[in-house]
């Protein structure tokens, strides 16, 4: 369209000037060198025009081969970014071996082949093939222009899917050495800190997390608390009640008034035969605030003086009487005391106001002792049902089924 109005206004000018320089056309004499050079002003015009035009052309005839190269480039760098955008699919949908040959063929003529090779090495590791999955890292590495944070970090994600914390860590440390700061890395090392056991590593961490970029405050603080609590689960596992002291005086006031932070340090005080620190702490717990997990886990004590913590719960029972957890732990320190038709009852009430099946487990082997054998089986049955979710949809057996017919018989004649 703009060649057809370059025309039209090219022949518009030409008539005008053909009407103004018919009558007279003009002259245009050039001296060069003692030769004269005389014409008129079209040819003039013209010749200028023949030679914008020539030197126009071999401009264009010198830079072809350089455009023909850059459309070639362009042709190349389209076809790597389809590739590429195909491989990803292919990858989700779980075609590994596919989305590897896909990304890694025009992995040279893309704008990033450093996206090519790390695609490629996710898709290997999916395969099991470690060996091509390294292969495809290195050369990930080979064509980053300095930034080696994408390859560190998705070599560490591969290790540890892998269960491999430890060489994971090794790549890691190979990025903090550099000065590298990235987010993905620290929550990587806060990951592996973790598995590993090192909390105090783990706590020095905790600034960087705080100030590390796209990470909410809310999921730090996750983070943070999940750290104690492994570290109160861990410190009871060592049945060493001085490293549960160490991990619970080490927690913020903010982690420490967690009613989950509570019952983790009850329950790694109780491991190390320690009654006294759990019952304390969950007392405070539940007289400042009412948590049903916390009261069974008040339940789970073995104190020297079962009458003591009885009558502590049975305190809480005035304020909540229809408590099916609180009743349940009532009914535990009754039967610690030997106080075996009251934690029955107890057990009872808490079954018919929400039957669960640790409280029906409980109260089958509570009848299972007292020689009521039918009745804990039933119990039992009931527990089992409500763990499971439904009863067993099975047809009856041959003999029940003869049974139940005499029954009927006997009930028709009679």
């Amino acid at each position: 369209m703009k060649r057809a109005w370059y025309a039209a206004a090219a022949l518009l000018i030409g008539a005008l000037l053909a009407e103004v320089l018919l009558p007279d056309p003009g002259h245009v004499s050039i001296s060069l060198r003692g030769v004269i050079v005389d014409m008129s002003v079209p040819v003039f015009t013209l010749l200028l025009v023949a030679s914008y035009a020539a030197i126009r052309l071999a401009i264009r005839l010198v830079q072809a081969r350089k455009l023909l190269q850059e459309a070639q480039l362009g042709r190349r760098r389209d076809r790597a970014r389809r590739s590429l955008a195909q491989g990803l699919l292919e990858l989700s949908q779980g075609e590994w071996r596919v989305a590897e040959d896909t990304v890694t063929r025009s992995a040279r003529d893309s704008e990033s082949p450093l996206v090519h090779y790390l695609v490629a090495a996710r898709a290997a590791d999916l395969q099991g093939e470690r060996t091509r999955c390294e292969e495809w890292l290195t050369k990930a590495l080979d064509s980053t222009a300095g930034d080696r944070a994408p390859v560190l970090i998705t070599q560490a994600e591969i290790l540890l899917r892998h269960k491999q914390p430890q060489a994971a860590l090794t790549v890691l440390q190979q990025l903090e050495a550099s000065g590298e700061r990235n987010t993905r890395a620290v929550v990587l090392l806060a990951r592996i800190y973790r598995q590993t056991g090192d909390w105090e590593r783990l706590q020095q961490l905790e600034p960087r997390l705080r100030g590390a970029r796209g990470i909410s405050a809310a999921t730090i603080d996750e983070i943070v608390v999940q750290i104690y609590l492994d570290r109160l689960k861990a410190a009871g596992g060592s049945l060493d009640f001085a490293k549960v002291e160490a991990a619970w005086d080490a927690a913020p006031d903010s982690v420490s008034r967690r009613t989950d932070v509570v019952i983790a340090y009850a329950r790694a005080a109780m491991a190390c035969r320690e009654q006294r620190p759990a019952t304390k702490a969950l007392r405070e717990l539940l007289n400042r605030q009412w948590d049903e997990p916390a009261v069974l886990a008040f339940g789970e004590l073995e104190p020297a003086d079962p009458l003591e913590a009885l009558d502590t719960a049975e305190k809480w029972l005035r304020k909540h009487p229809e408590d099916p957890a609180l009743l349940l732990t009532c009914a535990r320190f009754c039967m610690r005391a030997e106080l075996y038709g009251k934690a029955r009852s107890y057990l009872e009430a808490s079954v018919l106001i929400r039957p669960r099946p640790e409280t029906l487990h409980t109260l089958a082997t509570l009848l299972d002792q007292l020689g009521e054998r039918n009745r804990a089986f039933s119990a039992m049955s009931e527990a089992l049902v409500l763990a499971v979710g439904r009863r067993p949809n099975l047809p009856k057996l041959r003999a029940q089924r003869l049974l139940d017919r005499r029954h009927s018989t006997d009930r028709r004649r009679s």
